[in-house]
């Protein structure tokens, strides 16, 4: 069963919050969440549309995604936040076609702090090999032609760093596949400064009441490893412990001892870690960042009709 041909009788998601990453996103899902009118999904990042995209970490099998939303009751908005959609060439398309009158949410950030982020979550993760910022950073050209590619790497084309904050053609795609009445922005320097009037605004999106009071408790603060030898192990160990869906058959036995190796995988992640912000990034590659990215901020600029040259401004 392909995503188009799903069931009227399954509870189908029509909120869809689709990126950017490090944008705030894992806070705004969690926020819209608590909502009385809103069933967010868990986990929030399923990463099913984007077809793309190539994702170690995707699920695959319809019938195990329809079943992240049958929990959902008589909530007006069933939703799930998988931040690549954005930068997918094809998930804009794939979900109009899966869920014609969806509303979509985008999150957006400064490209440069965005960028470095990014770098540091991919270290987590193993998607990244270099620990070197700037190195990482050279590399992009090697990894464009599919070289240079980390061997626990799950996501090589976030690798691509200028290319995942090319925003203006991706929300270019989905104004026009939904239309721009549809599609909401949310600019991050204004959830960071006032979460509760981002979150209202959303919900006024939505056409919801704003009364609404969620719990505005931190989310993904910064990070550092604990035991770098155990974070290796958890992220490639010597047998594909956490992916049973690679060696079972598919469906939702499968799904079902996936996400349950992953969720045991991530709390073991997570004891190994230690909150702590990473180190500022070099004056002198950010100001190279901010010459490179200048275009595309102005760009955006322009599209959302709102001045962000300050993000690239030295």
């Amino acid at each position: 069963m392909t995503a188009t041909q799903h069931t009227t009788s399954a509870k189908t998601p029509n909120l869809f919050l689709v990126g950017a990453a490090k944008c705030g996103t894992t806070a705004m899902a969690s926020y819209l969440g608590q909502h009385p009118d809103i069933f967010f999904s868990n986990p929030k990042e399923p990463i099913f549309f984007g077809r793309d995209l190539e994702h170690g970490w995707r699920m695959r099998d319809l019938e195990a995604y329809l079943d992240l939303f049958r929990a959902a009751r008589s909530e007006r908005y069933i939703g799930e936040g998988t931040v690549w959609y954005l930068y997918s060439r094809t998930a804009a398309q794939e979900i109009k076609e899966f869920s014609p009158s969806a509303k979509i949410i985008i999150m957006l950030r400064n490209p440069v702090d965005v960028i470095y982020s990014l770098h540091g979550q991919f270290l987590f993760s193993g998607n990244e090999s270099h620990g070197d910022f700037d190195k990482a950073l050279r590399a992009e050209e090697k990894r464009r032609r599919g070289n240079a590619i980390p061997r626990a790497a799950h996501f090589p084309a976030g690798l691509l760093y200028s290319e995942v904050v090319r925003y203006r053609q991706q929300i270019e795609r989905f104004q026009k596949a939904f239309g721009r009445e549809n599609v909401e922005i949310v600019i991050y320097d204004d959830f960071a400064k006032s979460s509760q009037e981002s979150y209202q605004r959303v919900l006024s999106f939505l056409d919801l009441p704003t009364d609404h009071d969620p719990e505005f408790e931190v989310v993904n603060s910064a990070r550092v490893i604990r035991n770098i030898a155990l974070h290796r192990w958890l992220i490639k160990p010597p047998l594909d412990l956490w992916n049973p869906e690679r060696w079972l058959p598919r469906g939702r036995l499968a799904h079902g001892l996936q996400w349950r190796a992953q969720t045991l995988r991530g709390r073991l992640y997570d004891m190994n870690l230690q909150q702590r912000r990473r180190p500022a990034m070099r004056q002198e590659t950010r100001a190279r960042l901010n010459r490179n990215l200048a275009p595309e901020v102005e760009s955006l600029s322009r599209l959302l009709d709102r001045d962000l040259t300050a993000w690239v401004t030295p």
